[in-house]
């Protein structure tokens, strides 16, 4: 639990009232990733596997079981009150404390696929389109060469 940072336990919070991240993001106004962000390193530092499970191991550790998943954010108004004042208390960028993050290259790569519309996004099709013409014009040609040659052997 020490190990989480200030801006995770409000994302936290918010997530054990069963907020999604756009909700969270919109209700401390930081931004949708930067709330992923949290979520996902206080996942890491719990040892979840889910946000659920996070939201739950947070909620026990944190003595804060009476509240469950789903409940209203008026229920608890300190969390949004809290975290809205430690982010006027900011005053300049080098306030911003700096959280290293692991790499997770699986979740990456799944948020990559969810940016392109899928497992095939615009952008791969048409490489695969590409390369497929190009594969197609030297077979073509290929064989006009072939064609050529047997022609020439044949006349000659």
């Amino acid at each position: 639990m020490a190990k989480l940072t200030a801006k995770q336990r409000d994302c936290l919070d918010l997530a054990i009232l069963g907020k999604s991240p756009r909700e969270i993001a919109r209700i401390l106004d930081i931004s949708r990733s930067a709330v992923d962000q949290r979520l996902l390193g206080a996942r890491r530092l719990l040892g979840a596997s889910t946000r659920e499970e996070t939201a739950l191991i947070y909620a026990k550790a944190s003595g804060r079981n009476d509240l469950g998943l789903g409940d209203s954010a008026e229920d608890d108004p300190d969390i949004t009150t809290r975290a809205k004042d430690r982010r006027s208390e900011l005053s300049s960028p080098s306030d911003f404390e700096e959280v290293p993050i692991a790499h997770d290259a699986e979740a990456e790569g799944s948020q990559i696929r969810k940016d392109f519309g899928g497992d095939w996004g615009r952008a791969q099709r048409i490489a695969i389109i590409v390369i497929l013409a190009v594969g197609i014009l030297a077979i073509v040609l290929i064989g006009l060469s072939v064609s050529q040659s047997l022609s020439r052997l044949f006349a000659g």
